[in-house]
């Protein structure tokens, strides 16, 4: 017995004592704690709000949220966390989602899952209205472009479906079944249905999955102004000092900008810089002897954006003219 007991202390010993500058430890396969107080905290508008408490185990690595949609029995890995709380959305009404959450250590042990929970998503609140409605006018003929831009930013909402787009001739209309003139479902659209020298105002309803509507955006508005006349130098002239460019007015547009370049709306070597004029002299960089140039006038139907948050954005160019070209001797 005494020789049995010696033989088995030699055996430890020796795995203990592989070697003196190598030290071994076990394994680990002990799981962490399961999540504790996993609740939900509400659902709606197409989301699920989860919170649980925090794992305190030294080898704790993270949390991994399981989802099933209308099966309790097909369960994938939805998100791997390391905070205690959690917002699934974009989910949809008529499904029924099943969660649960483990937690996880540094050697990938996995503990118990939590209790499952059950959510089905109500649609509790209408969307809030876009902002920053934005609406910009462009005629540009070398481009072939005549059309009316809007852009606008979402609400936050994880069940939003669409927008409605109306449009009126004055600030005060009403959107209506009279005044609609599209759907979209991403946050930008164009109109083509336009003839310049006309003001158009648009107003921008969000619509959620369930159908119910933000209340309208302010209105927002722009006129596509007709393009500039050029008047000097005429098309393929020459250029001859005092070098000035002429142009006739354009209605409504309430800024001007000239543009010199070395190939047609490309190439820009000058430009004026906004001016409520309609005649500025050349002050840019040399122009060579016997060199095509190219010249042309943006005008502006606006000095600046103002959105409905009170902030600003430098107004873009509403209406290109045609293109000149030029030479110096």
């Amino acid at each position: 017995m005494k020789h049995f007991k010696l033989k088995l202390w030699i055996i430890n010993l020796s795995i203990i004592m592989i070697s003196c500058s190598e030290i071994v430890t076990p394994p680990d396969n002990f799981p962490p704690d399961s999540p504790k107080n996993f609740i939900l905290l509400g659902a709606g508008d197409g989301q699920a709000h989860f919170r649980w408490e925090r794992n305190f185990e030294p080898d704790f690595k993270e949390y991994r949220l399981y989802r099933s949609v209308n099966n309790i029995n097909s369960f994938s890995l939805l998100v791997s966390l390391t905070q205690t709380e959690y917002v699934d959305r974009f989910l949809e009404y008529d499904s029924v989602y099943y969660f649960y959450l483990t937690a996880v250590d540094f050697a990938g042990n996995e503990s118990i899952r939590t209790n499952i929970i059950d959510v089905q998503p109500l649609n509790i609140s209408a969307p809030l209205p876009p902002s920053r409605l934005l609406v910009q006018g462009i005629n540009s003929p070398a481009q072939g472009l005549l059309e009316i831009k809007l852009s606008w930013l979402p609400p936050s909402a994880s069940d939003l479906r669409s927008y409605y787009i109306y449009r009126g001739s004055d600030s005060a209309f009403i959107p209506g079944q009279l005044s609609l003139l599209d759907t979209t479902t991403v946050s930008s659209y164009i109109d083509r249905l336009v003839v310049s020298n006309k003001r158009y105002y648009y107003k921008i309803i969000a619509v959620d999955k369930g159908g119910k509507t933000s209340f309208p955006t302010g209105a927002a508005n722009d006129v596509i102004l007709q393009n500039a006349e050029l008047i000097s130098p005429a098309n393929n002239s020459r250029f001859t000092d005092p070098k000035t460019f002429k142009w006739n007015s354009v209605n409504d547009a309430v800024a001007y900008e000239v543009f010199v370049g070395n190939g047609p709306l490309s190439g820009v070597i000058w430009s004026s810089g906004k001016t409520t004029l309609t005649e500025i002299s050349y002050t840019g960089p040399n122009l060579l002897s016997s060199k095509v140039y190219y010249w042309w006038v943006g005008s502006y139907s606006k000095n600046k954006e103002v959105f409905d948050d009170g902030t600003e954005a430098p107004a873009q160019i509403n209406s290109y003219s045609s293109v000149n070209s030029f030479f110096v001797e």
